[in-house]
């Protein structure tokens, strides 16, 4: 099937986000951010996120059904059946892909609103490039030691072992978005045998697992006190 017409993930984050403020009768994301639990924060934007792009999805597939000459309603039958039943591989792959990015985009956003300063990741070692990266591209690019990297991924369905290479810079961390029911004794031991150094997971996630977590792994929910150093000074007016 051709490329559905889907709003851009930074739109739909920004529908999600503004949805969950007012469902929390927050005055904003900062305010919203500050007052809970950072990792239950993301988790509620990333679900909203979603559910946001399933209908645009459904939306997408029904106008393209109608402009090849289906009735409205033969359309609305079958867009739901596709979208239920995930039976368009191009569209499962780009549901993915968005997840993936999506991800990234809340993470990105969330840490900003709380004044620690994230980009997308632009700059590449040996042809890897990270997610995300604190503070900034030209700090991390210039002098590495002064920043982060970090890798997301949204669950260990993706490949999760290509982001090893995050850890060739001075400081790298690899995120886990989401409660993954994957996440077992055998994957934790399998990424510290590969190399990984500091790992954030759902906190819902890591209470369950705690039996056999090493010192590695970290709360998703401590990764901002962990980013202080890196935290924006207030503006001073005059």
């Amino acid at each position: 099937m051709a490329k559905l017409d889907i709003p851009p993930v930074d739109e739909i984050l920004q529908r999600g986000i503004a949805e969950v403020i007012r469902e929390k009768k927050s005055a904003s994301l900062s305010e919203l951010v500050n007052g809970s639990n950072f990792a239950k924060v993301v988790e509620e934007i990333e679900k909203k996120a979603h559910e946001i792009y399933l209908k645009e999805e459904v939306h997408a597939v029904r106008n393209k059904l109608i402009r090849e000459g289906l009735s409205k309603k033969d359309a609305d039958m079958a867009s739901k059946a596709f979208i239920t039943d995930n039976l368009v591989t191009s569209i499962s792959n780009t549901r993915r892909a968005r997840g993936g990015s999506s991800s990234e985009g809340i993470l990105r956003l969330v840490l900003n609103s709380m004044g620690i300063p994230c980009e997308k990741g632009r700059i590449k070692d040996k042809g890897y490039r990270p997610d995300l990266v604190i503070p900034s591209n030209e700090v991390i690019s210039s002098t590495p030691e002064r920043g982060v990297a970090i890798a997301v991924k949204r669950t260990l369905r993706e490949r999760w072992s290509e982001d090893i290479d995050v850890f060739r810079f001075p400081r790298g961390m690899f995120v886990l978005f989401l409660p993954d029911p994957d996440f077992n004794r055998t994957k934790a031991e399998d990424m510290i045998s590969k190399g990984m150094k500091e790992i954030y997971i759902n906190d819902e996630l890591y209470e369950k697992s705690g039996s056999f977590l090493t010192k590695e792994f970290h709360k998703l929910s401590d990764l901002p006190m962990n980013l202080q150093a890196y935290k924006a000074p207030p503006s001073r007016h005059r």
